[in-house]
């Protein structure tokens, strides 16, 4: 009996979850979400303040800026310092629900974008389309507990089978294999972006690379599908490489035990940085920022300050290989 218990905890824990963030009041959400787009179109500055977030920036980093640190110091001190002010830790389907969509991933029009595409969407069907997925992967996994009760299954592949399927509108930049889907990881607001499930799909959790036969950026380049390219268990991505870049650099800052060493290893910080320097922060990034400050508390440094990527030194091995390859 002990066995058969702990075998089905897993599936047991995921039907407990998605029936109580079914109880969640959707209306609620969709109501927030049209008071924060009206509000935007009345206010430019509702959705970014310059002056404000300067003066968020040197508050934050009062304890930092100024003083002459460098490579695994100054490592420390900014870990420390955003772990330490990452002090509202709320679920994830609160996070991704009740704030990415109705106002942390907004573009200045009020609308979303797929990370991966850049492919514009409308909120309150992001929104809806969620609310349906929780929906049947509640039912699927229900009924997944009664077939585990009958006989033996692989019931990991089964639910693994469920989540690839119904999959949600968010993606996480750093893949939730690589942290066994802990949290706070899970639900750090800093490296959840709005996503087609497809492109989700499609990124799985391969590595970010640079092929050098594909070039989105350039005019010149056929779309070959609305999401990126797959090619020998790598991904480069259509569309967000800067935003990314930073959000995946922001991880490793704030979280630097808890990715597995086999997935550390193919991280390429090179290409990272070179997309961090080629494709600079936008407005979109620093509403991010801001938003997220006044809801978790801490910041991505890289949003702040673009140089830091060059001067920080990280306390692990992360691959470091060419640019551009084949």
């Amino acid at each position: 009996m002990g066995r058969k218990r702990r075998k089905d905890a897993p599936l047991i824990k995921n039907i407990a979850e998605h029936k109580e963030w079914q109880k969640k009041d959707r209306t609620r959400t969709s109501l927030t979400l049209l008071q924060n787009q009206e509000k935007i179109r009345q206010n430019t500055k509702f959705y970014y303040d310059p002056e404000k977030d300067k003066k968020d920036i040197e508050h934050y980093y009062k304890n930092v800026i100024g003083k002459e640190i460098k490579g695994l110091n100054l490592f420390y001190h900014y870990h420390n310092l955003v772990k330490k002010t990452h002090k509202n830790q709320l679920p994830y389907f609160i996070c991704k629900d009740h704030y990415l969509y109705t106002w942390v991933d907004f573009q200045p029009d009020g609308t979303v974008k797929s990370i991966y595409s850049g492919e514009k969407s409308d909120p309150s069907r992001i929104i809806q389309e969620d609310f349906e997925i929780i929906q049947k992967r509640y039912e699927q996994f229900q009924a997944l507990l009664e077939i585990v009760s009958k006989k033996d299954i692989s019931l990991l592949k089964k639910m693994k089978s469920i989540d690839l399927r119904l999959k949600y509108n968010t993606e996480h930049i750093v893949p939730q294999s690589w942290f066994h889907a802990r949290e706070p990881m899970k639900s750090d607001l800093h490296h959840l972006f709005v996503c087609h499930p497809e492109c989700n799909v499609k990124r799985s959790n391969y590595p970010f690379h640079d092929f050098s036969f594909y070039q989105p950026e350039s005019p010149k380049e056929k779309i070959r599908n609305r999401c990126g390219v797959v090619k020998d268990g790598r991904f480069e991505p259509e569309h967000g490489k800067g935003t990314v870049a930073r959000a995946m650099m922001y991880f490793l800052l704030r979280y630097p035990n808890e990715i597995k060493k086999s997935s550390l290893k193919q991280i390429n910080l090179s290409l990272l940085i070179h997309w961090h320097e080629s494709f600079p922060v936008s407005i979109y990034e620093k509403h991010r920022n801001q938003s997220i400050y006044y809801i978790q508390g801490n910041r991505n440094p890289f949003i702040d300050f673009q140089e830091l990527a060059y001067k920080i030194k990280f306390p692990f091995h992360i691959g470091s290989c060419g640019v551009k390859e084949s």
